[in-house]
């Protein structure tokens, strides 16, 4: 059974987008154009702890000690599109970096702080792709994202309920332990593509 999308909901669901899709893309970046340079060199200091719980997840999750961002700041900014909280610029020179809208940043909770900062990262340094598929129960009617990269990031709830299993999934694709917390079953399962 096909689960479709009404018009509104297709709307209601780019307008939330954490990301977007723009053109042009290369693994969901936005590769800006030939005279582009990056804007900042360094993370703005709002932004330290979530790099470094990052950092600290990576090595800890991949078992590997030298694990970090590198060179890829994060900062406030203008996203290019207003429907985009964050964003991963690539920029001709092969550098990247990450901006975050102010506005939206000052209006939520930490817990999407921290999912959006880990979804943008998951593009800029983990060269991770959107993954909109999502696990439908049937039986509740019930959605569950499959991965942090989802366009529209993870809800806070739900992140703060499985935070440790979506890093997991964030940073080796396994989504085996995702699916175990989220207490879903194979049977009263589907998996669909948003």
């Amino acid at each position: 059974m096909t689960k479709l999308l009404t018009f509104p909901l297709i709307i209601t669901i780019a307008l939330l987008s954490s990301c977007g899709i723009p053109l042009p893309m290369q693994k969901d970046l936005v590769v800006k154009d030939i005279n582009a340079v990056r804007q900042f060199s360094t993370t703005d200091p709002t932004f330290s702890k979530y790099v470094q719980e990052f950092e600290h997840n990576g090595r800890r999750i991949l078992n590997d000690g030298s694990f970090s961002v590198g060179d890829v700041p994060v900062n406030f900014g203008d996203t290019e599109n207003p429907n985009f909280q964050g964003v991963c610029f690539e920029y001709p020179d092969g550098t990247k970096e990450v901006i975050i809208k102010r506005s939206w940043w000052d209006n939520v909770s930490e817990e999407y702080r921290e999912s959006l900062i880990f979804h943008e990262l998951g593009h800029c340094r983990l060269g991770r792709d959107h993954l909109d598929t999502v696990w439908f129960k049937e039986e509740t009617g019930e959605e569950h994202k499959h991965s942090m990269m989802n366009t529209i990031i993870v809800s806070p709830g739900t992140y703060k309920d499985h935070k440790e299993q979506y890093q997991k999934e964030l940073f080796t694709f396994k989504t085996d332990a995702l699916f175990e917390s989220l207490g879903l079953q194979e049977a009263e399962v589907q998996v669909l593509e948003k």
